[in-house]
């Protein structure tokens, strides 16, 4: 079988190495591949070995592309699943990833809904609705969706939301007649994803103070 005679680093990238058998290049890898087949000169490769060695490399390649969108944000398991599925690594290598990151604690749906709602409600002023579609938008659907939804909104005044949102529509709907108003009241309401419970209540309170003098 052939031998590794040599292992060097690489002049440019500093954490990958060379490896050479029986005097002539073979391939190359990062540091960490070199630590988990625990590499070493004088050792002996069969060709079955050195395909499990490749094999890890592309698994150590799709995991330092996953870290680099996890670095950036939350991600949930579908959507980091779905960005490393544009590069050519394999489904097979995705999902053992994707499964060691979970195991890591890098990727929890749970804390990534929660995360989400919070955004959702807190900064965007969405209803419960569109977060639940943006969750679904995410990947995260069922038992972990519904949760973070009731864990953020039930400590949110979802009427007060819809009227500060509905309030800053005044001087536009002064200047449709009331029917229209109201029309394009509830829809932007509606679309941000509040239901008929919370608009109800802003509709009189806001529209009516369109007949006030400004």
């Amino acid at each position: 079988m052939p031998i590794i005679t040599k292992i060097s680093e690489q002049k440019r990238r500093g954490n990958r190495r060379n490896v050479f058998l029986d005097g002539a290049f073979a391939f190359g890898c990062n540091v960490n591949v070199v630590a988990k087949f625990r590499l070493r000169e004088g050792m002996e490769l069969s060709a079955e070995r050195v395909g499990e060695i490749q094999l890890g490399e592309v698994k150590q390649e799709c995991f330092d592309e996953a870290m680099k969108y996890l670095e950036a944000r939350l991600h949930s398991r579908a959507e980091l699943q779905r960005k490393l599925g544009r590069r050519e690594y394999g489904a097979a290598v995705i999902e053992a990833v994707v499964g060691d990151l979970t195991r890591m604690g890098y990727l929890d749906d749970a804390r990534f809904a929660q995360g989400k709602a919070m955004s959702a409600a807190h900064h965007k002023h969405h209803g419960r609705r569109r977060a639940l579609v943006e969750l679904a938008k995410a990947g995260v659907r069922g038992e972990a969706a519904e949760k973070a939804i009731q864990q953020v909104y039930s400590e949110m005044d979802s009427t007060a939301i819809a009227r500060e949102l509905a309030l800053k529509q005044v001087p536009r709907l002064r200047r449709l007649d009331p029917t229209t108003a109201r029309r394009r009241l509830v829809g932007m309401l509606q679309r941000r994803g509040f239901d008929y419970e919370a608009i109800r209540p802003v509709l009189d309170e806001v529209l009516g103070s369109l007949s006030e003098p400004e």
